[in-house]
Parts: C-alpha cells; sequence; structure tokens
C-alpha cells in the first residue's frame, strides 16, 4: 500500500456502513416466507453493497488511506467519538446511512456513496460504486469540495440533541392519532391540531415536507421550512403558521399537547420523547455539514413546490 499523504484530505477516514437486510438476523427466514420478488430485490441490494464496499476499499487503498470501518448498526459511545474526531467519512449505502453518520460528524468532510441505485434514492449520496474512484482522486488534488449545509439545531427540556441534516417530525406515537401542540414563530403563536408537524433543512425540503405541500430550497439556504400535516382547521379561526420559513438567527418553538409525542430527527433511529408540557426549540445550527453534493440535481430541484 503506498504511503498516504501527511495533509491527505482523507485520512484519518472513517467508513460507516449499512448492514443489508438479507444480511439482519431474522431476516432469512422471513424472505423464504415472501414472493420470489422481494427477495430477489433484497439479496440483490445486499450484493451491490458487498461489490461497492470492495471499490471503495480499494479506492482508498490506491491513494494509502487505511480507514476505521463502522457498521450504522453500531454507532456506539466509541464510534461516535471515532466520526468526530474524522477528517473524512464515507458512508457506504443509502441516505438512511449518511443521514445517521451525519449526526456524529463535526470537522470532517462527508462523501455519500449509493451502494444499491436500483433500489435506493441516494439522494445525498453523490457517488456510485462506478464513480468513487474518480471522486476521490479529485478530492485528493483538491478538484472537487464539499458544500456547506445547515444543518438543524434541536433544544429538548434544555438539552441540546445531535443536529439534524434533513428535518424532524413531531407527531403522536400512534399514526392515527391527532398531534397537538403550540407551535410559537416571534410574537405568533398557535394551537394546532394535525398528523404532525415537518421542520426541515434545505437538505431536507425535497424529503418528507415536499410531499407534504413544501417547497424545495437551494441547497445552500441557511433557514428552516416548517409545515403542519393534514391540518385541522377549525371553522371561523385562521391560522397563519400552519406552514412558514425560519430565517437564520430565529427559532420556532414547539410546546406538546400529547401523553405520547415523539420527535423523529432523520427517520426513527434517533427518536425522542416529547410528553405533555415538553418544550422544544428549533433553529439553524451554528456549524454546517461539509457535504459532497450533487449541484446538478440541486439545481433541477429549487424553487418547486
Amino acid at each position: 500500500m503506498p504511503k498516504p499523504p501527511t495533509d491527505s484530505p482523507l485520512s484519518p477516514c472513517v467508513l460507516v456502513v449499512k448492514t443489508p437486510v438479507a444480511s439482519r438476523k431474522d431476516v432469512a427466514d422471513r424472505l423464504a416466507g415472501t414472493g420470489r420478488r422481494l427477495a430477489a430485490e433484497v439479496e440483490d441490494a445486499a450484493r451491490e453493497q458487498e461489490l461497492t464496499l470492495a471499490a471503495v476499499r480499494e479506492a482508498l487503498d490506491r491513494l494509502g488511506v487505511a480507514p476505521v470501518m463502522v457498521p450504522v448498526d453500531a454507532l456506539d459511545a466509541r464510534a461516535r467519538r471515532t466520526i468526530a474526531g474524522a477528517r473524512f467519512v464515507i458512508t457506504v449505502g443509502g441516505d438512511g446511512t449518511l443521514l445517521a453518520a451525519s449526526h456524529w460528524v463535526t470537522r470532517a468532510a462527508l462523501l455519500g456513496v449509493n451502494s444499491a441505485p436500483r433500489s435506493s434514492v441516494g439522494y445525498l449520496s453523490v457517488a456510485r460504486r462506478t464513480s468513487v474512484a474518480r471522486i476521490l482522486a479529485r478530492i485528493t488534488r483538491g478538484t472537487l469540495l464539499p458544500q456547506a449545509v445547515a444543518r438543524l439545531e434541536i433544544e429538548l427540556a434544555g438539552q441540546l440533541l445531535p443536529p439534524a441534516l434533513n428535518d424532524v417530525l413531531i407527531a403522536h406515537a400512534q399514526p392515527a392519532a391527532t398531534s397537538r401542540y403550540r407551535l410559537r414563530l416571534g410574537r405568533r403563536a398557535e394551537e394546532h391540531r394535525s398528523s404532525g408537524l415537518w421542520i426541515a433543512t434545505a437538505a431536507g425540503s425535497t424529503a418528507g415536507i415536499r410531499s407534504a405541500g413544501g417547497q424545495a430550497m437551494p441547497l445552500v439556504s441557511r433557514r428552516l421550512q416548517f409545515r403542519a400535516r393534514e391540518p385541522y382547521r377549525v371553522r371561523g379561526r385562521s391560522a397563519v403558521l400552519e406552514s412558514g420559513f425560519v430565517e437564520d438567527g430565529e427559532e420556532v418553538v414547539v410546546e406538546s399537547e400529547m401523553e405520547a409525542g415523539w420527535l423523529f430527527p432523520d427517520g426513527a433511529r434517533m427518536a425522542a420523547s416529547f410528553p405533555f408540557g415538553a418544550r422544544a426549540i428549533f433553529r439553524v445550527a451554528e456549524r454546517p455539514l461539509l457535504l459532497f453534493a450533487d449541484s446538478a440535481r440541486w439545481a433541477q430541484t429549487e424553487g418547486r413546490g
């Protein structure tokens, strides 16, 4: 293996790797009872994951980089410290793997490699098995640089949660139950009944909040967007805070009126209880994430709602 350059932007490197569905405990037995199509898709994704991981490791080896490998299902305290101390983090999987790793990235640049493009959206993952060697070489030469992407800071009961890259969903633990909360932005406050509240960054503006009727924002935007899902409107009472934007430096405050409310930052991995009377504050995080993103792809979605 060649000796790594002392000033390599790729080292120290952490490789966060998805555990394929087909490799998880008890899944094999369940797959045997499903249709052939589903089993074939899952097995194909596992093979693609294996091949992609091998391509990433081979490309790093050529560049003299020996990464620390961490399974995304084992992000314990030690793994989190390793990620926080890295200069470069690569995720091999889909956007879920990238989002899970991003919570613990502090100073590192983050590159997502979509290991199974045929079955995974990989919107935030700019690299593929066929392109990862070329992309890593460009990063090493300094001809490909990451973008500073805003993250969402969450303060719950006076404690800061890890920053979210995409969004937070505030909702009742039971999907069929009404989500009740009080939202305040500046001097305005409203009580809402809905199926949940999205609060998203620019990076997350093309995800769940857009499906709920929100707007795609430029990736470089440093403001948040919020939107109630399926709000219940009381006749004769107007609402102005069902959707809107939170500028950099502003805060949106949400108080739970649910016995079994929850916060879901970037999906369900990092869910936090949000019971009656709990108060959460959302703002643009001071430290952005340095993310390698497909600028051309984002340019096609900006401003569409």
